[in-house]
């Protein structure tokens, strides 16, 4: 990869200057070998979009434990729906969210929710982390930094973490399995439902499992904020797609 007499001296005085680092330790490696786990490269940048549902159990703040199911989809850059039902005290509440852009509606119950400019930020933080995910862009963009957060224990399994920072962007870690290169955590800040306090959020994969095309997809997740179980959910189905017609994500 990287001939010559020259070429071969300029590496040797880059080694010397500065310490070689272990394929384990280098962010990129990292990252590298947890996109092919992924799918690789090529299947990433094809599938711009995906469907899911989703069940579980949530716990908001004043409320308790309530369960729910989900309807969600997104499609890269900034569209994203969510059509979510809440069982609380025995009514159901239904929640839609749609995001085209800078255009962001919440419907609750059939009200009309205020969005104002901490839900508009929340709402592209989720968006750019769901890129930062994707992995794929590490690679690419430049306006990425990588950096190694070191070694972790995830779900008792040894993990490596990647910190991703970029300017005007929150930090996010990323954690991997070391045996088998799978994302197996993401760490970054986000608001808390109900009261849009920050707090630190930990979404936890538990489970994989080998979607239609082969390639793995989450299966059961844990989210946690501020240490606390927020949100424990299972992906009932999930498709990765090319593109979702646009009309999906307006009223």
């Amino acid at each position: 990869m990287f001939r010559s007499a020259a070429a071969g001296l300029s590496l040797f005085l880059a080694f010397a200057a500065s310490p070689v680092r272990a394929a384990d330790d280098d962010p990129k490696e990292i990252i590298t070998k947890a996109l092919k786990a992924h799918g690789g490269e090529e299947y990433i940048t094809k599938h711009q979009a995906a469907r899911s549902q989703n069940k579980g159990k949530i716990t908001l703040p004043g409320v308790g434990e309530a369960e729910f199911t989900q309807e969600m989809s997104y499609m890269l850059p900034n569209k994203f729906r969510d059509v979510l039902e809440l069982k609380i005290g025995g009514e159901t509440i239904k929640i839609t969210t749609l995001a085209n852009g800078d255009d962001i509606s919440i419907d609750a119950a059939g009200r009309a929710v205020p969005v104002d400019d901490k839900i508009k930020t929340s709402m592209k933080d989720a968006m750019a982390m769901i890129g930062v995910a994707r992995l794929v862009p590490l690679l690419k963009d430049k306006s990425y930094e990588l950096s190694l957060f070191g070694d972790a224990k995830i779900d008792d399994k040894p993990a490596v973490g990647v910190r991703v920072s970029a300017k005007g962007k929150k930090d996010i870690t990323l954690f991997f399995d070391k045996k088998t290169n799978l994302l197996v955590k993401v760490e970054h800040r986000a608001l808390e439902a109900g009261t849009g306090t920050e707090v630190n959020e930990e979404r936890f994969v538990l489970d994989y499992v080998k979607g239609k095309d082969g390639v793995p997809q989450p299966k059961k997740v844990l989210v946690k904020q501020d240490g606390k179980t927020f949100i424990e959910a299972e992906t009932v189905e999930y498709t990765a797609l090319e593109k979702i017609d646009e009309s999906e994500f307006k009223k």
